[in-house]
């Protein structure tokens, strides 16, 4: 009798712990939880103003090697950066090798494999982003040169990441230490710390690319959404493109932010060329003027003349003039910033 009661004691002491047994929270439990895990962000209060350095959370500043011909790339002039891309990746630079690789890769059947041999090369270098292109798992290599891909350049790539990052590269850090799996509680913590460790250096791709894991949650609350908003205003404070695009999209595609426009959002510019341009047939001379001079800077720095096929040019070859005139004083005023790079070549979608 008293060996039966022992065994339902235990019995019954099992039973408890397993309904009182608290399950470690996992990464989905976290993400679940919104923005506010971003703790740094609501910590800290959103700046009053930009900050003064126009290039504050750019890739590349005025002055750097690569600063005018990744701009260009980014800002689809490929006639103007490829050139510029090709002498410096023949003159030995690794970083101008992924550019450059890139656009042969993607260039035409013809040039793809052209591509490939500047990645290796690249890689071979210590680019750790170009290694990463060649590895197994890389959507690029399975697309263009399926029979070249690696683990090997995989594994490259990871020891690439540790030499920049030991030698104060945090890009590399970021990369090399961030979490692969999203499973544990405890990843989703180390991926938080690390997202506002270098947002803390004004280093915001990183928080991008956990903004959007909470964007993907199509049952976000309004005070979750809010606490989004309240992340891409901080960001842009420090001249972050990509969060001035974020907050315009949020706005439902209302709100045009002048101030990134300066700091070379082409989609705002685009979308306030075409409100005037689809009324430019009753604008008033002034504002005809300033719409066309709209037109021409999208033109010069988006390589994009569409907007000058559909505005009514004006007769008078003097009010033409005083548009591009004006469009050249309004491109002098501008701080064109890079927000994309080796991991994001294609921007923030």
């Amino acid at each position: 009798m008293l060996r039966k009661s022992v065994v339902a004691v235990a019995i019954l002491g099992v039973l408890a712990g397993f309904f009182f047994y608290e399950k470690e929270p996992s990464f989905m439990d976290f993400q679940r939880q919104g923005p506010s895990t971003l703790t740094y962000f609501f910590q800290n209060e959103i700046p009053s103003e930009n900050s003064p350095d126009p290039y504050i959370s750019s890739l590349y500043r005025p002055g750097d090697p690569l600063y005018q011909p990744i701009l260009d790339f980014q800002n689809g002039r490929k006639y103007l950066a490829i050139p510029k891309l090709k002498e410096l990746s023949e003159a030995g630079n690794s970083d101008a090798m992924f550019w450059y690789a890139h656009n042969r890769m993607t260039q035409s059947i013809k040039t793809r494999y052209e591509g490939y041999n500047w990645f290796e090369k690249s890689a071979k270098l210590g680019n750790p982003y170009s290694a990463l292109i060649l590895d197994t798992d890389s959507y690029y290599c399975n697309a263009y040169f399926p029979s070249l891909c690696s683990k090997e350049w995989g594994e490259l790539a990871q020891k690439s990441f540790k030499k920049r990052a030991a030698a104060g590269d945090i890009r590399a850090k970021y990369y090399l230490e961030r979490p692969t799996k999203f499973v544990r509680g405890e990843d989703f913590k180390k991926w938080v710390a690390l997202v506002e460790e270098y947002a803390k250096k004004n280093e915001f791709a990183p928080v991008m690319d956990m903004l959007s894991r909470f964007e993907s949650n199509k049952k976000l609350s309004e005070d979750q959404r809010e606490d989004l908003l309240h992340v891409y205003r901080f960001l842009a404070k420090y001249n972050f493109v990509p969060a001035y695009n974020a907050l315009y999209t949020h706005s439902r595609y209302e709100t045009i932010f002048s101030e990134a426009i300066k700091l070379g959002s082409k989609v705002q510019l685009e979308i306030e060329t075409l409100r005037c341009v689809e009324i430019s047939e009753t604008l008033p001379t002034p504002d005809l003027v300033d719409c066309l001079s709209k037109a021409y800077t999208l033109q010069e720095l988006f390589n994009e003349p569409f907007s000058l096929d559909y505005i009514v040019v004006p007769d008078d070859p003097e009010l033409v003039n005083r548009a591009k005139e004006k469009s050249r004083a309004f491109i002098e005023t501008m701080t064109p910033t890079i927000y994309i790079d080796e991991m994001h070549i294609e921007g923030y979608r």
